[in-house]
């Protein structure tokens, strides 16, 4: 590796580290993890199979438990799945699936629950691997795909999840987690979340969701996640939320955001609750006709209101956006509309140069406090008042968004098949991917 090259990596590294509280991913080797390999069709399972499910727990009891240092491995093809898994424990171990599982039952939980892993990595070698859920056949009346529960020290790469009857990955919880390189395909309604991620120390980058609902969504109790290099491709867009009672969520990152159409280029949605959110920096913001921009709403009437006056958000930093939504009269392309009993405070807004593609557009205000956007109230006393609505003009800085190839110009629908896609090289306009594709390694 040459001296700019090495240089690049290490300011990556630094730059990546610095939002996070320490290393990220599998404490050893890939290659250390194949001493033993555990072939599903060793197992009692065959490509083509009715229910691969069995062979996958039979291949974990029966020799993964058995021998660390080995992988999990179902090889490319096309199977079937009826009995969904929990793979429980297990330290330096790894699960290579180069096949496509398509759901054939209907029953709730996960697909695949990885729970109480250490040193883990979850991935497709040949970059094609994943899960086809075949949502339209029980629309929010099935399974989830991907669950981590948990788990440390671990990676979930190079995999495509499609058209989940619910959410398609979560992660609770745990920590030292790194999910990269994925492309998530679901139907355009709510519900169809693409990674709803808490725990701490998690770091989440080059993944690409098409949906209506969650795109990349971190939830409480968090600390110490980093989002970056995401591509929410007609998807509802990326939020902190729903928050409501015992809210704890601090030292988030999102930077390197693109949006092409949806919901929203983001939004902290709450209703009501207690806790915090604080101490969160969103930078690098790219949206193309959006409902809403930046979207602060605690008073979210999606959501049942908690028992408290309301979460506490303070120190929140936007920085360098440049975006459009649809329509910036009916819904602004800025709006903060915090909490009467728990009124926000110290939110900068620093180079956003949010608009409408009506050229038209108001912005919204409601104990709110901080500076960068005209309806904000300055000061040290942070008391509640009425929503301030006023008229904007074009942001000096606003430029036409860029755009995607690959960008999409409607959902897919929620009655019919979703094909499945190939994983992207490149998340945000500009930027490469942060880690090659591990069919390229």
């Amino acid at each position: 590796m040459g001296f700019k090259s090495l240089l690049a990596s290490l300011l990556l590294v630094s730059a990546a580290s610095a939002q996070l509280s320490g290393p990220v991913g599998p404490t050893s080797s890939l290659s250390s993890k194949q001493s033993t390999i555990c072939n599903v069709l060793d197992y009692g399972g065959s490509i083509g199979s009715a229910d691969i499910g069995p062979a996958i727990s039979s291949a974990f009891t029966n020799c993964v438990l058995k021998h660390s240092g080995s992988t999990l491995y179902v090889p490319a093809g096309n199977y079937n799945m009826k009995t969904w898994v929990t793979l429980n424990g297990g330290t330096k171990w790894a699960f290579r699936l180069d096949g496509l599982i398509t759901r054939t039952a209907t029953t709730g939980g996960n697909m695949i629950a990885i729970e109480n892993a250490n040193d883990f990595e979850f991935y497709s070698a040949n970059s094609a691997g994943g899960i086809q859920g075949s949502g339209y056949q029980c629309r929010n009346a099935g399974p989830r795909l991907i669950r981590m529960v948990t788990s440390t020290n671990w990676s979930l790469h190079d995999l495509i999840l499609v058209d989940s009857p619910e959410f398609h990955l979560v992660i609770q919880q745990g920590s030292n987690g790194e999910v990269y390189n994925m492309a998530i395909r679901g139907a355009n309604l709510g519900g169809s979340d693409g990674v709803d991620v808490w725990g701490s120390n998690h770091w989440i980058h080059d993944v690409e969701v098409t949906n209506r609902d969650e795109c990349v969504t971190v939830k409480s109790p968090s600390n110490n996640i980093l989002v970056e290099r995401i591509w929410c491709n007609q998807s509802g867009g990326s939020a902190i939320g729903s928050l409501s009672d015992g809210t704890a969520i601090q030292d988030i990152v999102y930077r390197n955001i693109y949006t092409n159409g949806g919901n929203q280029a983001f939004m902290i949605k709450s209703n009501m609750g207690s806790g915090y959110v604080r101490n969160v920096l969103f930078q690098n913001f790219i949206a193309r006709g959006t409902a809403y921009g930046l979207n602060v709403n605690q008073y979210w009437s999606s959501q049942s209101p908690g028992s408290g006056a309301g979460v506490q958000l303070s120190n929140i930093t936007f920085q360098n956006w440049d975006g459009n939504v649809a329509n910036g009269v009916q819904r602004p392309p800025i709006q903060f509309i915090c909490a009467d009993g728990a009124p926000c405070y110290g939110m900068t807004l620093s180079n956003v140069n949010m608009w409408s593609q009506t050229d038209q557009a108001v912005v919204k205000c409601e104990s709110a406090y901080g500076t960068g956007l005209s309806c904000l109230r300055s000061g040290s006393s942070h008391t509640s008042y009425a929503v301030v609505t006023q008229s904007a003009t074009r942001p000096a800085g606003y430029t036409t968004p860029t755009t995607m190839p690959g960008d999409l110009t409607d959902g897919f629908a929620t009655n019919a098949p979703i094909p499945t896609p190939t994983i992207p090289t490149s998340f945000f306009p500009g930027l490469p991917q942060i880690s090659p594709l591990a069919k390229n390694l």
